[in-house]
């Protein structure tokens, strides 16, 4: 009986260490980022990997997510950014691709606690500037009415909180480079670019001289164009997504 249980002790170690040997190697094989270049959270994305020294380990798919389907096969939600990992499963969204990207290079952009809930909390500040300024911009190409007109209210109300809070309490501009950092960075590059007539830097002096120097950061550069990056290659099979 103890030999069978000695046995027994025997095949399920050898399976747990050849269990870890898989995903040792699985950790070290090349992953695939579908993304598109207008896409705030695709830039974010973007960033964190060169932030982490992943580009190597990192291929790149642009795609337009609005037009081209061969996305839902990997993502049902057929969004940017999807990361396929190299054993065919796929990550998504953003803040999962981050802690994923994240835990491969030991934690380099999520702070321990307690500046872990700082950090998280500021890039979900950042996602949500970036969603609501793609909202107001989606939602003015269309017919004038009530009840467009209540939402893009909404939204500029929303854009306009994020800010303030951002300038308010700038302690965090201070801080070591994290994820809240990129995603703040992220969403103020897309606003500019998309809503350039509501004039943030005005109402926001502090945060626009931090942004002003945190794009020159050689990841936001890259984000912003990924062909001057060492990714290990990057397929650009259709015109660039209008996110």
């Amino acid at each position: 009986m103890k030999t069978e249980h000695a046995a027994e002790n025997v095949s399920a170690a050898e399976t747990i260490a050849n269990n870890r040997t898989e995903n040792q190697d699985r950790r070290g094989g090349l992953m695939q980022l579908f993304y598109a270049p207008r896409s705030p959270f695709s830039r974010k994305i973007l960033a964190t990997i060169v932030e982490l020294d992943l580009a190597t380990r990192v291929s790149l798919v642009r795609i337009d997510p609005w037009t081209d389907e061969t996305l839902r096969r990997h993502n049902p939600a057929s969004k940017v950014p999807t990361l396929l990992l190299d054993d065919g499963s796929a990550l998504f969204d953003s803040p999962v691709i981050a802690r994923y990207l994240d835990t491969l290079s030991g934690h380099m952009l999520i702070p321990p606690v307690p500046r872990t809930w700082d950090a998280l909390r500021r890039e979900a500040l950042g996602d949500g500037l970036a969603e609501a300024v793609i909202r107001r911009f989606v939602d003015r190409l269309g017919p004038h009415d009530d009840r467009l007109d209540r939402v893009v209210t909404r939204q500029e109300a929303a854009i306009t909180a994020i800010l303030d809070r951002l300038e308010t309490a700038p302690d965090w501009m201070q801080a070591p480079t994290d994820l809240g950092h990129l995603a703040i960075a992220c969403a103020l590059d897309y606003l500019d670019g998309r809503s350039p007539e509501l004039n943030w830097k005005t109402r926001s002096p502090l945060l626009a001289a931090w942004f002003h120097d945190f794009r020159a950061r050689p990841s936001m550069k890259i984000a912003a164009d990924p062909i001057i990056g060492t990714f290990r290659s990057i397929n650009i099979p259709h015109p660039p997504a209008e996110v």
